[in-house]
């Protein structure tokens, strides 16, 4: 398995920092980036659900490719029972963290402009945000 390239482990290290060791694993891909769960996340008074988790990969290219995609719960739904809407899609993960595809929602959010001046911390914060506030 490949070590974890330099801006990876810059950027694991950050994540662990923001969100708690217990609360974040990291899955190598075998290229020098890693795939990421963190769980506990608030998704916001909108959701049934009180919390969720995000998985999300950071590419060996960092900091020259966005963290990108990222994924929550896949039983995500809103208190007004109206559908999720537009930059949300139900499919399954797989994924070298789960012996098994999982069901999740992907949360369509590219980074727009240049991402290269964004830190993993900062792009998951604009996810969150972003399904906060719809």
């Amino acid at each position: 398995m490949a070590e974890l390239k330099q801006a990876v482990a810059s950027g694991l290290a950050e994540m662990t920092a923001a969100y708690g060791a217990g609360r974040v694993r990291i899955v190598p891909d075998g290229q020098g980036g890693a795939w990421v769960e963190i769980t506990g996340l608030d998704p916001g008074a909108v959701y049934e659900q009180d919390e969720t988790f995000l998985i999300c990969l950071l590419p060996f290219t960092l900091p020259a490719a966005d963290i990108y995609p990222a994924f929550v719960r896949a039983d995500l739904s809103r208190r007004d029972k109206q559908s999720l809407g537009a930059g949300f899609g139900v499919t399954q993960l797989q994924w070298p963290g789960d012996p098994q595809a999982r069901p999740v929602v992907q949360v369509s959010r590219r980074t727009k402009g240049d991402f290269t001046a964004q830190t993993p911390v900062q792009k998951i914060e604009k996810v969150l945000a972003w399904l906060r506030s719809r």
